[in-house]
C-alpha cells in the first residue's frame, strides 16, 4: 500500500478495511492481542480477551486482574514463564494454562508474547492469547479412551486369554480345540492392537536425542527371538559399524521389532539376515529374508495403515507405525527385493550431531 499518494481520509479508511478484517479473523481463531507495561504492570488489550471469559473488559486494568483467576495448578508455572523471559532466561514467553472464567468454570488458553519496547527500565512486553479448550478437550478424550484401551480392555481381554489357555490343556473334541485356538490367536491379535496404539501415543512426546543404536537393535532381536524358534526361523546380525550412534527415540526398538515380527509372521522363510551399514552421514540397517518377498506392485502400499496380507490376523498398524517413527527422527524405510529371495528392509537414521531432516 502507498500512503504517500493518499490523503488522511482516504488512509483512516484503508487502516479501517484492515482493522475489521484482523477483528473478523481473531472472532473467528479465538484469539486476541494484549500488551503489559512494566514495572507498572498496567495492561491493554483487545476486547475479545476478556469476552472469551464472559468480563467486561473494565475489570482488568492490572495484569494481577487477570493472574488472580488463573487455576491454582496453572499459577506458578505461567508466572515463572513470563519471569523468565523478563530475565532473559528464555527467547520469549510461551505457556498454556487454565483461567477462571465469570460462571466459575475454567478455560483453556495458550499465551506467547515477547519484549517489544525497553528502555531506561521501562519495558513493554506484547503478546497473542488464544483459546485452545476444544482441543484440550479432545486431547482428554483421547487419553482417556487411550488408557481405557491400554488397561482396562486390555486387563480383560488378557483374563479371557488366561482362561482359553486353560481351556486348550483340557480334554476336548478336536473341533473345540481348533476353535480355542482360534479364539486364542485372535484374542493375541487384540493385545497388539492395543499395544501398538498405544505405541501412537507415545510418539507424541517422544523426545528425540542422540542415541546408541546397537544394544537397541539387540533387544529387539531378543525380544522377537523365541517367536522366531517357534517358527523354525534363524536370525542372524552381522555387525559391520563400530559408531552406532544416531539422532532417534527410545520407540526405536518399535521399529526393528515391527520388522522382524512381520518378517516372522509373513515371509513363510526361514532366515532373517539384519547387517549394517554407514555412510558420511546417515546408518543403514538392512533387515532381509529368504521368504516369498512381497509383490513388487505392494511396495508402495506396504507402509500405508490399511496395507496387509493376512486378512485373518494382519492389522497394517506395524509397518505403518515404524515409517511414522523414522520420519519423526528424520530417518525413512525402504523395501526392497533380497538377494537372499525374500523382502529386504532398510531403515536410514541420520547420524548422531547432524540436524535432523525438515519433515
Amino acid at each position: 500500500m502507498n500512503f504517500s499518494k493518499m490523503d488522511r481520509n482516504q488512509i483512516e479508511e484503508e487502516l479501517g478495511v484492515y482493522r475489521k478484517r484482523l477483528e473478523d479473523a481473531m472472532e473467528i481463531g479465538g484469539l486476541a492481542w494484549w500488551e503489559m507495561e512494566l514495572p507498572s504492570g498496567k495492561v491493554n488489550f483487545n476486547s475479545k480477551k476478556t469476552e472469551m471469559i464472559g468480563y467486561p473488559e473494565d475489570r482488568f486494568n492490572h495484569y494481577s486482574d487477570f493472574t488472580e483467576l488463573l487455576h491454582p495448578e496453572d499459577y506458578e508455572r505461567a508466572m515463572k514463564a513470563m519471569q523468565d523471559h523478563i530475565e532473559g532466561k528464555s527467547e520469549r514467553y510461551e505457556v498454556e494454562y487454565r483461567i477462571q472464567n465469570k460462571h466459575g468454570g475454567y478455560r483453556w488458553f495458550r499465551d506467547v508474547g515477547g519484549i517489544t519496547e525497553e528502555k531506561d527500565g521501562y519495558k513493554k512486553v506484547t503478546g497473542i492469547v488464544i483459546d485452545i479448550t476444544d482441543r484440550k478437550q479432545i486431547q482428554e478424550r483421547e487419553e482417556l479412551l487411550n488408557s481405557l484401551l491400554r488397561h482396562d480392555i486390555r486387563n480383560k481381554i488378557q483374563v479371557i486369554h488366561g482362561y482359553l489357555n486353560l481351556l486348550s490343556e483340557m480334554e476336548l473334541p478336536d473341533k473345540a480345540i481348533d476353535y480355542t485356538n482360534k479364539s486364542i490367536n485372535s484374542i493375541q491379535d487384540s493385545i497388539d492392537i492395543i499395544q501398538k496404539i498405544s505405541k501412537f501415543k507415545e510418539l507424541q512426546n517422544e523426545e528425540i536425542k542422540e542415541i546408541d543404536v546397537e544394544p537397541i537393535l539387540k533387544e529387539a532381536i531378543k525380544k522377537t527371538q523365541e517367536n522366531a524358534e517357534t517358527q523354525d526361523i534363524k536370525i542372524e546380525f552381522k555387525k559391520q559399524t563400530k559408531k552406532t550412534k544416531a539422532n532417534a527415540g527410545p520407540l526405536l526398538i518399535q521399529v526393528f521389532t515391527n520388522i522382524i515380527e512381520n518378517s516372522i509372521q509373513h515371509s513363510d522363510g526361514t532366515k532373517i539376515k539384519i547387517s549394517s551399514q554407514k555412510t558420511q552421514n546417515k546408518l543403514q540397517y538392512i533387515i532381509e529374508d529368504n521368504g516369498k518377498g512381497i509383490p513388487k506392485k505392494d511396495w508402495n502400499k506396504v507402509f500405508n495403515r490399511t496395507y496387509t496380507t493376512d486378512g485373518e490376523r494382519g492389522t497394517g498398524l506395524g509397518l505403518y507405525l515404524s515409517k511414522t517413527l523414522l520420519s519423526n527422527y528424520g530417518g525413512e524405510i525402504e523395501l526392497d527385493k533380497s538377494k537372499m529371495g525374500g523382502a529386504k528392509f532398510t531403515v536410514t537414521l541420520q547420524k548422531a550431531n547432524q540436524k535432523p531432516r525438515k519433515k
